[in-house]
């Protein structure tokens, strides 16, 4: 008896991906045959998965989309000036004179509202299916902690095309964090580096989003895999 077609059909896809990866420059040969990538791509790929369904691939959805973010993130930094002056001016130039820059600026604008949803469609899924319950309740609290930073990421990215509804937008929301009980005033007073929203908050807004917020994404990110990893994708209700 033969296997699977589907089966068959993803040993051929992992079969001419391999091939085409082994064809990939004059460096690959040297470092596969030092490093092995090849029989790692092979153990990791051909990993079983119990089941697959729309609703279980949101969280690959939002990795993808992660991806893209920091890829345009980057091009953008070419361009845009963290500076009171110039930070506006610097998101007209990429929108009307960076070449492809409407795009790009457009690329990342939209990832990160897909990211933000697919991300909020994972947790939902994970909820309704029972995912969080032991032994992955730790992973669960690790993807919250990735849901609050994709939150985090908006959050501080709004401000930086230091427009009109950016700055009191900025204001509205650094308001009702200095609200909280005890520790509210003084969080209101570090992210805003003052009083007032300032070009200080715009350059603490800049560190966090492309720096602290990017690197925290990343670790979470790699806890949160390597447990999935370890004890496999949960089975449906």
């Amino acid at each position: 008896m033969s296997d699977d077609p589907r089966k068959e059909r993803r040993k051929d896809i992992l079969h001419d991906f391999l091939e085409w990866i082994g064809l990939v420059g004059l460096i690959y040969g040297p470092v596969d045959r030092r490093l092995s990538i090849r029989e790692a791509l092979e153990k990791a790929l051909k990993r079983p998965v119990p089941y697959i369904s729309w609703w279980g691939c949101f969280g690959g959805i939002a990795l993808f989309l992660f991806i893209v973010q920091m890829v345009t993130g980057i091009l953008l930094m070419f361009f845009y000036v963290p500076t009171d002056p110039e930070a506006f001016h610097s998101i007209r130039y990429i929108n009307s004179t960076a070449p492809f820059g409407w795009l790009i600026r457009s690329t990342h604008h939209w990832c990160g509202n897909g990211m933000l949803f697919a991300l909020f469609i994972h947790v939902i899924r994970v909820f309704v299916t029972g995912a969080y319950r032991k032994p992955r309740d730790l992973n669960w609290v690790i993807g919250m902690a990735l849901f609050f930073l994709v939150v985090s990421f908006t959050l501080t990215g709004y401000i930086l095309p230091w427009s009109q509804t950016a700055y009191w937008t900025t204001i509205y929301w650094t308001d009702l964090v200095g609200g909280v009980p005890i520790a509210g005033p003084w969080i209101k007073l570090f992210i805003r580096g003052g009083e007032h929203v300032t070009g200080a908050t715009l350059t603490r807004f800049y560190a966090l989003h492309v720096a602290v917020l990017p690197l925290l994404t990343l670790v979470f990110m790699a806890m949160h895999f390597t447990i999935v990893r370890k004890l496999g994708i949960s089975e449906p209700l």
